[in-house]
């Protein structure tokens, strides 16, 4: 028999033997340690891909942003434009930091245009500087996140574009988060808009969100302040046409 427990009012407890561990019991320990494991690496695996992976993608695309930059012939012609990843835009967004910047190809197709290029023009949708609304798309998490920070952008803030001979600026109007399916916010006049009207010249950046959850999308509209073959002076360190 066992040695019993005393309790504080002398009352003695035989606990019984406990039963022993059968195969099953084991194998399922061995189990659960295994997945726990396996959860650990693929969150280790995620904050790769969140972090490091973001910034060193990032970097590259930037890089290729730089090589446009000092050589602007190597853009193609807005009016050229017809092919998947045509290069024909360079993009400045000063909220997302003095050194970001990343070029604009035609296409929103993960490769290899958002992947690897960084942000991709929606085909159905103007041009910059045209009538009616120039809709681009890029990625809030993974593949070097080119909107990460969408959601920084607030009144006052400026988005440049560069191409092959002018520079177009466009000015920060609104913010709205919508579901998957509202796709009339890239109309010629976009749904959602406070403020628009027919004859205006708008630009739309879209991304995923929450970030790296996506289950709806956050938009960010602007509209074009004016349009030049000179240098803004804001941007005089990133070269002339």
């Amino acid at each position: 028999m066992n040695t019993p427990d005393l309790l504080p009012d002398g009352t003695k407890v035989y606990w019984g033997e406990l039963p022993a561990r059968t195969r099953l019991s084991k194998t399922l320990e061995i189990l659960g340690e295994t997945l726990l494991t396996f959860g650990v690496i693929i969150g280790l695996f995620v904050g790769y891909k969140a972090i490091l992976q973001d910034n060193q993608v990032g970097e590259v695309q930037t890089v290729l942003a730089k090589v446009y930059e000092a050589e602007p012939s190597k853009f193609v012609a807005i009016a050229d434009v017809d092919e998947l990843a045509d290069i024909f835009a360079q993009m400045y967004v000063p909220r997302f930091g003095e050194n970001w910047t990343r070029l604009v190809a035609e296409g929103t197709r993960w490769h290899p245009v958002l992947n690897e290029i960084g942000v991709g023009h929606y085909r159905n949708t103007q041009m910059p500087g045209e009538v009616g609304n120039f809709a681009v798309a890029g990625h809030r998490g993974g593949f070097g996140g080119a909107f990460k920070q969408i959601h920084e952008l607030r009144d006052g803030d400026r988005v440049y574009l560069k191409t092959k001979d002018m520079w177009f600026v466009y000015k920060y109007m609104q913010t709205k988060i919508v579901e998957p399916t509202s796709t009339g916010v890239l109309n010629s006049l976009p749904e959602g808009l406070e403020g628009a009207s027919i004859g205006g010249r708008y630009m739309t950046l879209t991304s995923c969100t929450p970030i790296f959850v996506n289950t709806q999308r956050i938009i960010v509209w602007l509209e074009l302040e004016y349009q030049s073959v000179m240098t803004p002076p804001e941007m005089a360190s990133h070269g002339g046409n």
